[in-house]
């Protein structure tokens, strides 16, 4: 480039134009990224679902699998108190958390401990069994209620994919050292408000509660499945 280009009102135009055209570039592009960020996990599970192999219920894992996770969960059960902030009772929360407790979704990577407490403030540990419901052991409804995006995939202890079962989808409940399968045959909707979600019945069942839509506490996005004999 001759020197004198340097000083030429035309170059230094056209140089100020690519640089403008750069900068737009740079930004539009950091836009879609923290516009695309928080949605990733859903818009990877379209793109690529996972390959999930369907578990035979009541056929067991291989003994050595099984005696793994016995020495991984050791049994182990925490106890923990805390106070819960302004949106739940008032008191002190004890959260029970217990490793041997577990939910599995396999088709949206879930395995969560289930966790025991009186506030919502039990959340932050884990998959919350609500405590004026039932358990898997005693039938009836079991209600368990999880965080959608206090976590996100890869993380397994998250609902954040719950919107992504289907009708027929299957998962299980470990529960003080007894596997319970179930099948899900219901999936909606509702308000807050809408308690009857958590009503007793005949049917051993389990009902999923988590947020919806995605970052909103709009609603209540229900999944019930019911225990495969």
């Amino acid at each position: 480039m001759n020197i004198l280009d340097v000083y030429n009102p035309a170059v230094k135009k056209n140089r100020k134009r690519k640089l403008l055209i750069a900068g737009f570039i740079i930004l539009f592009t950091l836009g879609i990224v923290l516009v695309v960020y928080p949605f990733w996990p859903s818009i990877q599970y379209a793109l690529f679902p996972p390959q999930i192999t369907k578990e035979i219920p009541g056929v067991p894992e291989s003994s050595a699998v099984i005696e793994q996770e016995k020495e991984q969960n050791n049994q182990e059960i925490q106890t923990i108190t805390t106070t819960p902030n302004n949106n739940t009772n008032s008191g002190t929360n004890t959260v029970v958390e217990t490793k041997t407790n577990l939910l599995i979704i396999p088709k949206i990577g879930v395995k969560m401990s289930i966790v025991e407490g009186t506030s919502e403030a039990t959340l932050n540990k884990g998959a919350w069994r609500l405590p004026e419901t039932s358990t898997p052991d005693k039938g009836g409804n079991t209600a368990i209620a999880g965080h959608r995006w206090l976590y996100r995939p890869p993380s397994q202890k998250t609902f954040y994919l719950l919107d992504k079962l289907e009708i027929g989808d299957t998962f299980k409940i470990t529960w003080e050292g007894k596997d319970y399968n179930y099948q899900i045959t219901g999936i909606s909707i509702v308000s807050p408000t809408d308690v009857w979600v958590l009503n007793q019945t005949e049917k051993s069942i389990v009902t999923l509660i988590t947020c919806t839509p995605l970052f909103s506490t709009k609603n209540r996005l229900v999944v019930k499945g019911e225990l495969i004999e």
